[in-house]
């Protein structure tokens, strides 16, 4: 899917029925030494299954317990519980305090720029390798250097060094704004919480990042105006005022969405909504500046009838909404993940 020239190495241990009545934890200590022995690694993520928890074994703990001179990271992902974005966000903050923990912070060379590490970033999000040039790129303009870019890309030693920037950009608070609370809690790297989409949201977040490192922002943010500005000129973008849209994805890109459709290109939100369970109030709050109710659901039928409800004559939306879209004649955008690979850039 990422266009990647190889895929990843995978390995994999059978056992039959009988053998879980005899000692399972032998079988999975015998896995763990083999994949550390095959594969070399920086460090272990340690899962239990749900077979493993209900024969209430601990895999996590009986790898600490192996000695394999490598971090091991033990996961409680439970595996009767549902939680849309859960997963990803447990599973990168504990590899980053597994990884980070402890760590002390390396001294600066007098002059240094100021540096910032920029979270949330996955493979398979939505266009998040074109976010990261553009992030980037502006924080180069405002002088900041980057210093890791985490989890897409991320080694673990990688996540080792997190602690020695000065503060953290969080541009998916779905994927990483538990770590970047704890690194907060734990090095006092204060949080970019702004999520620059759009024109009003980039000054925002260029006029925060300003703050933090006592760097002018009105040469940035003029040059990020001066490219904004063609759409305001444009004689097409009278055809768009008014035009009635609805918005649905992660809660990040939706609430992103909906407030530069609303406030920068003039059309009227009539839906809004998020699969994220877990954002659920900060939709909300974005529904009601727009005098709607939000739709939080993970059901693309509920989604459908909120569609067909609202009328709208454009949507903004996930893979799903498309098809939606396409169905009952409407034009769509998708916005957000989950998309098709058509949907990913093959290049910058």
């Amino acid at each position: 899917i990422e266009r990647r020239k190889e895929r990843p190495p995978v390995t994999y241990t059978t056992f039959q029925a009988r053998d879980l009545g005899a000692d399972t934890a032998e079988i999975f200590k015998t896995a763990c030494r083999e994949a550390v022995e095959r594969f070399d690694p920086q460090a272990i993520i340690v899962g239990a299954s749900c077979t493993a928890e209900l024969i209430q074994d601990d895999p996590g703990g009986l790898a600490k317990t192996l000695d394999l001179n490598v971090p091991v990271i033990p996961l409680e992902l439970p595996s009767y519980q549902k939680k849309e974005n859960w997963g990803a966000a447990e599973t990168f903050f504990q590899l980053v305090r597994g990884l980070a923990g402890g760590r002390t912070p390396e001294p600066k060379p007098e002059g240094a720029p100021k540096s910032c590490n920029i979270l949330g970033p996955t493979a398979l999000g939505f266009r998040h390798r074109d976010d990261v040039t553009e992030i980037t790129r502006l924080l180069g303009a405002l002088g900041v250097a980057v210093n890791v870019v985490a989890p897409m890309g991320a080694t673990p030693h990688d996540l080792t060094r997190l602690p020695n920037a000065d503060f953290n950009v969080v541009l998916y608070p779905e994927i990483a704004g538990t770590a970047a609370q704890w690194l907060k809690r734990t090095y006092r790297q204060p949080v970019v919480e702004t999520v620059p989409m759009g024109v009003n949201a980039t000054r925002e977040f260029v006029r925060e990042v300003a703050a933090l490192t006592d760097t002018d922002p009105e040469p940035v943010i003029a040059e990020a105006d001066e490219r904004f500005s063609w759409y305001s000129r444009s004689i097409d973008s009278n055809y768009l005022t008014g035009k009635r849209v609805f918005i649905f994805g992660d809660a990040t890109h939706a609430i992103a969405a909906a407030r530069v459709a609303e406030h920068e290109l003039g059309f009227k939100v009539c839906g809004l909504g998020t699969y994220s369970r877990e954002f659920a109030r900060d939709v909300r709050a974005a529904a009601q500046q727009y005098g709607v109710e939000a739709l939080i659901t993970d059901d693309h039928l509920e989604v459908e009838d909120a569609i067909v409800a609202a009328q709208p004559e454009l949507v903004l939306g996930t893979q799903m909404e498309r098809h939606i879209a396409k169905r009952l004649r409407i034009g769509c955008a998708v916005i957000s993940a989950p998309v098709h690979v058509q949907d990913f850039p093959a290049r910058y």
